[in-house]
C-alpha cells in the first residue's frame, strides 16, 4: 500500500523518514498513527508547524518507488532537512558505520548518537547542491521506548532547526553560517608563540585543556603492565581567550631550555588569569598540579560542574553540551588518530575543544544569571 507525504513540499522544512511508521498505512498517509502525533506535538513545541513528511520506501509492498524522494529534493530544495533515524544514512556519509561488520544494515544501522543535533550538508554521491542543513535526530519510535530523552530532542535539536528557520526567513533566505573559528597550531616562531601566551593575561579567563598520552593498551599477544596504573603524561595544550581564537602546542619542547621559558610564561598566566575546562577540577588542574603549576582554584570555572547546578538529569560530557549549547557539529572523532610523529590532528581537537567550551561556559553563564545562581 502507497503511504502518502504530509504536508505541502514547498515548505521550509523536511521530515525524512526511512521508512513508514507503524500504523500510517491504516489512513494511508504519513504522521496519521499515534507516533506521527507525539512528533507532531514535539515540533509543534519547538516552533515548528511549517513542514513536510516524506519517506524513502513510500511503498511497504514494492520500494521501486524508494528514489522519488530524492527527485523531489532536488525539485523543491528545502533549507532545512530533518532526517529521523537511519534515514540521515543516506544523505551524510559520516552518519555510516566507518568499520561496518558483515551484519550491518544502512537501514537500521547509523552514528545517530554522535551527530544527532548537527548541523550537517549532505557529502554523498547525489550532492544536495543549494545552501542547506540537515539536522539528524531520533525517530518517534525511539522517543516513544525513552520518553525521556523526548524533551532532549525538542530542545537540543527540534528546537536548534527552529533557530536555523528563524534566520533563514529573516535574512533573505539564507542559511546562517557556521561558525568561524581561527585554529592556530602552527607558530613562525617560538616568541610568537610565547608573545600570544602573554597576550592573554588581558582577558579575565582562559578556557584551558590538554590533552595526554597514555600507556599502550595490552594486545592478545603483548601484555602491557602499566596499563590502567599510569595516568599518561600531557602532550599538547589548548588555550582560549573567546569562541573564535585558539591555541595548540607542544607541553614539551624539543629543546630544553625553550621548554622552561614556556612553562615560566604559562605558570604566570595560570596563576594570574583564571583558568576555564571541562571536568577541569578532576583532570587538568591535576596533571598541572603535578607537574608544578599552581591555580587560584577558588576563581577557576567548571563547565561540567556547572551543568551538573542547571541540567542534573542530562549527561555532562563536552559531546552533549556541544549539541544543547553551539552549532558546532560533532567532532570529537577528529581526537582520534593521530601520532606522537604528527599531533596536527590532535592539536585541531585540541583547539575546537577550548573553543567550544568557551562558548558553552558564556551560554551556561547567561542562564545562571536567568536563574539567579550567578
Amino acid at each position: 500500500m502507497y503511504v502518502h507525504p504530509k504536508g505541502n513540499p514547498t515548505a521550509p522544512v523536511w521530515i525524512i523518514l526511512n521508512k513508514p511508521l507503524s500504523g500510517d498505512e491504516d489512513k494511508g498517509y504519513l504522521f496519521s498513527s499515534p507516533q506521527g502525533y507525539v512528533f507532531d506535538k514535539m515540533l509543534a513545541e519547538a516552533g515548528i508547524t511549517d513542514y513536510y513528511v516524506i519517506v524513502q520506501k513510500p511503498d511497504t509492498a514494492n520500494t521501486s518507488a524508494a528514489g522519488s524522494w530524492e527527485s523531489s529534493l532536488h525539485t523543491y530544495k528545502p533549507p532545512i532537512i530533518i532526517p529521523l533515524g537511519s534515514a540521515g544514512n543516506w544523505l551524510v556519509e559520516e552518519m555510516r558505520f566507518k568499520y561496518q561488520k558483515k551484519n550491518y544494515n544502512p537501514d537500521m544501522d547509523s552514528e545517530l548518537s554522535k551527530y544527532a543535533g548537527s548541523l550537517l550538508s549532505s557529502n554523498m554521491g547525489n550532492k544536495l547542491d543549494w545552501p542547506h542543513y540537515i539536522i539528524p535526530t531520533f525517530e518517534p519510535m525511539d522517543v516513544i521506548r525513552q520518553w525521556k530523552i523526548r524533551d532532549i530532542v525538542v530542545s537540543c535539536d527540534l528546537s536548534k532547526a527552529a533557530a536555523e528557520l528563524e534566520y533563514w526567513r529573516n535574512n533573505g533566505h539564507s542559511i546562517q553560517p557556521l561558525p568561524k573559528r581561527t585554529h592556530k597550531i602552527t607558530f613562525e616562531s617560538f616568541d610568537e608563540l610565547l608573545s600570544i601566551i602573554d597576550d592573554f593575561l588581558n582577558y579575565d579567563i582562559i578556557s584551558n585543556d590538554i590533552e595526554t598520552i597514555y600507556p599502550k593498551a595490552p594486545t592478545k599477544t603483548q601484555p602491557s603492565q602499566f596499563y590502567g596504573i599510569l595516568p599518561g603524561y600531557p602532550v599538547v595544550i589548548g588555550l582560549a581567550p573567546s569562541i573564535d581564537f585558539g591555541i595548540s602546542f607542544d607541553c614539551f619542547r624539543d629543546s630544553v631550555v625553550e621548554t622552561r621559558e614556556l612553562w615560566k610564561h604559562l605558570a604566570k598566566l595560570f596563576w594570574e588569569v583564571p583558568s576555564l575546562g571541562q571536568n577541569f577540577f578532576n583532570f587538568d588542574a591535576n596533571y598541572y598540579e603535578a607537574l608544578g603549576f599552581r591555580f587560584p582554584l577558588e576563581k577557576c570555572r567548571d563547565t561540567l560542574i556547572q551543568h551538573h547546578i542547571l541540567w542534573p538529569e542530562l549527561k555532562h560530557t563536552l559531546q552533549f553540551q556541544t549539541r544543547q549549547y553551539t552549532r558546532e557539529r560533532y567532532y570529537k572523532d577528529e581526537g582520534h588518530g593521530w601520532s606522537t610523529k604528527n599531533t596536527t590532528m590532535l592539536k585541531t581537537y585540541n583547539v575546537k575543544d577550548v573553543c567550544v567550551t568557551m562558548e558553552i561556559y558564556l551560554a551556561q553563564l547567561e542562564e545562571l544569571k536567568q536563574r539567579g545562581l550567578e
